[in-house]
């Protein structure tokens, strides 16, 4: 939670950072920059806030829907804290610093299923597909990729964190004013527990549905985590070390605690590239029977330490997303 203080000093660099937004937004608005709309179907996911949300396993509940439907699917995301540049259709030869951590999941995940193309100028990306043998491209994290005429822009939103409780950046995390939510066709409100009522369910339709367009459906995710799969190692032990370099790592942290004696956790900042005396400092930790359970998004990036941690038991823990109160996400992809 954000003191007032802060509040009352971050507030005149929100209004210059707002005031931008607003007439970027503008410019888009009045047609000055034009949206381009493709032939093949475009589906954009993304949120309002800075950080995350769930978009990982969204896009990965998208592109299994369309696979059962026998579509040929492309994912195409900007790469984020890759080390290379410009477009790249990924391949073997890739890895989570020459793609980034996501768009590497998605091609390890759906391999030779879908094509995932990472690129800065997502219509670039798009033209390449409007010529190829794609159905469907789903951009991730595009809510602001406003060149792009997308077929359903899904925003995302997590229940614990709401866009309509939080502030413009730098005074809270908002990357646009909350009033934008009106773009969405459809919102999702991510992490919710299982147990969510109808009451507790209708009181935060009332909250978020002034911020939408009339009939936007609104729908409601939970986490479901898998069995973990190995990356290094023949079994897990009792005892496990968790490690992390996801935005909000709580709920993660809480299930490995429910399951396994948590001797201790290392949290990294989202996007996270580790560096080998950090787990030099990790394995220090793991004589005896311990093994290391961690995200399925950091184990792309920490399969490529085998130097170091070979040695020693490795798992990540899948997870994917069920929606609630009998609606689900497939219910509004059409045909």
């Amino acid at each position: 939670m954000v003191s007032f203080f802060t509040k009352v000093i971050m507030f005149p660099f929100s209004v210059v950072y707002g005031l931008f937004i607003i007439f970027r937004n503008f410019l888009f608005d009045i047609k000055f920059y034009k949206t381009v709309k493709f032939n093949k179907k475009v589906i954009s996911v993304g949120n309002l806030i800075m950080g995350g949300s769930g978009k990982t396993p969204h896009v990965e509940y998208l592109v299994n829907v369309f696979l059962k439907k026998k579509d040929n699917v492309s994912v195409i995301s900007r790469g984020y804290k890759r080390e290379t540049s410009g477009m790249i259709i990924l391949s073997e030869k890739d890895n989570f610093r020459t793609a980034g951590d996501e768009p590497i999941q998605y091609f390890k995940k759906f391999k030779n299923k879908v094509k995932v193309i990472v690129s800065e100028n997502r219509v670039k990306a798009l033209n390449v597909n409007e010529t190829d043998k794609v159905d469907v491209n789903i951009l991730d994290d595009a809510y602001q990729q406003r060149l792009v005429k997308s077929d359903m822009n899904i925003l995302l939103t997590s229940i614990k964190r709401p866009f309509y409780k939080d502030y413009i950046f730098p005074m809270g995390m908002l990357r646009e004013y909350r009033k934008n939510a009106n773009r969405a066709d459809l919102l999702v409100f991510t992490g919710c527990d299982e147990n969510l009522n109808e009451k507790e369910r209708d009181d935060i339709i009332m909250d978020v549905k002034k911020y939408l367009k009339i009939n936007t459906p609104i729908l409601f995710s939970q986490v479901q985590y898998g069995e973990p799969k190995k990356v290094f190692g023949q079994k897990i032990h009792r005892e496990i070390i968790g490690v992390s370099s996801i935005a909000y790592p709580d709920d993660f942290f809480s299930f490995l605690k429910s399951k396994y004696k948590l001797v201790k956790t290392f949290q990294f900042q989202d996007h996270h590239t580790y560096k080998d005396k950090e787990l030099i400092k990790l394995i220090k930790e793991c004589d005896g029977d311990v093994s290391i359970l961690t995200t399925e998004k950091d184990a792309v990036k920490l399969c490529e330490y085998k130097h170091l941690l070979e040695p020693y038991s490795l798992y990540y823990v899948p997870i994917s997303v069920s929606f609630l109160f009998n609606d689900s996400l497939s219910n509004y992809l059409g045909e």
